[in-house]
């Protein structure tokens, strides 16, 4: 058994030789618990600050500020690229341009959002509405070729609605009434089911 002395001998050449590593140990956990901390706080802070932006933007859009809209997307979009505030942000230039009529500048957006978000709803969402601007511009075969992807059942009935008014637009009688058949056995249903109807009735059919 090791004296006392031996003891105390043997732990002084142990922290010779692993103290430093030790000591390295602990500061690099408390950094890292500093650190870790800090990039809370900065995330907490940056989804502050990209709320107030949003919020700001969306005041600005109800009030008809397109210039304001539009300086506050941009800052979501460059600074916030990675969160769906960016995505949201989107969408209101597409609402602004739409009403003042840009629609080149709306489609372009839609396309972004397509181009991140494919497979997310915010993403389908946007194929439908690009899909809107299309028909309201009579790119009709663009429209139809947009609408050409599987849809989540959510979308079935308004997917298969727009479906139907361009067929409609183009003359297609037999497969617009297929596709507002389609839109009535919708789950969920159609929006305005009664104006759906009165849609089926203008095209000659009974629905």
């Amino acid at each position: 058994m090791e004296t006392e002395e031996e003891q105390v001998e043997n732990i002084k050449k142990w922290w010779k030789e692993n103290g430093r590593s030790v000591i390295a140990g602990i500061v690099i956990g408390v950094g890292g618990l500093f650190s870790y901390r800090y990039w809370v706080d900065m995330k907490e802070t940056e989804a502050e600050r990209a709320s107030s932006h949003f919020t700001q933007m969306m005041e600005s859009l109800e009030a008809s500020d397109n210039a304001s809209v539009s300086r506050q997307a941009e800052i979501l979009i460059a600074d916030y690229s990675t969160t769906e505030y960016a995505i949201l942000a989107r969408f209101a230039l597409v609402r602004s341009f739409v009403e003042s009529e840009e629609y080149i500048l709306a489609q372009q957006q839609l396309e972004q959002i397509i181009g991140t978000a494919a497979q997310d709803p915010l993403g389908f969402l946007a194929r439908k509405r690009l899909a809107a601007i299309q028909l309201q511009t009579a790119s009709l075969e663009q429209a139809l070729a947009t609408l050409a992807v599987d849809f989540p059942d959510a979308f079935r009935a308004s997917v298969e609605e727009l479906r139907g008014d361009i067929y409609a637009r183009q003359g297609k009688i037999i497969e617009a009434a297929d596709a507002y058949r389609k839109a009535q056995s919708g789950t969920p249903g159609p929006a305005n089911a009664n104006f759906l109807q009165q849609k089926l009735d203008d095209l000659g059919a009974t629905g």
